[in-house]
């Protein structure tokens, strides 16, 4: 990645640094529940975050492929965060260009990137929210 960022899956020792970045938009998000949903390498997996070369946390995605009522095949992304005092943008724009590239590579004909609240934990893992056409930003591929 350019500016000197690396772009990976979450790495068990950077789960507490990819806290303090959910921590920025879900500040009632308690470590412990954080620390079990990205408990095992299969879930910090369905993360990708971007790094800086201190090792900190400046990008975090959530997206996984899912079948959606309405759009068929759908790259799911209801986590997309960036903070870093630099490169923010470009950061962002690595991010989703990699999001969008899987998603095509999926065959999806869209993407939809969350619009999450503070306290919006729990909808990700509710599938009725996510079958749900009423939130979030879609982009068409």
């Amino acid at each position: 990645m350019s500016f000197g960022y690396d772009i990976g899956p979450l790495r068990a020792s950077q789960v507490d640094r990819a806290y303090a970045v959910m921590q920025a938009v879900m500040p009632g998000l308690a470590i412990e529940r954080w620390r079990g949903a990205v408990g095992t390498i299969f879930e910090r997996n369905r993360f990708t975050v971007a790094t800086d070369r201190q090792g900190y946390v400046r990008g975090m995605l959530l997206a996984r492929l899912c079948d959606h009522p309405f759009a068929g095949r759908l790259f799911d992304v209801p986590i997309f965060i960036v903070v870093s005092p630099l490169h923010e943008d470009g950061i962002a724009r690595e991010l989703f260009g990699l999001v969008k590239q899987r998603a095509l590579d999926a065959r999806c004909v869209y993407m939809r990137f969350w619009t999450l609240g503070t306290d919006d934990w729990d909808k990700i893992a509710d599938e009725a929210f996510r079958d749900r056409w009423d939130h979030g930003l879609v982009y068409r591929l």
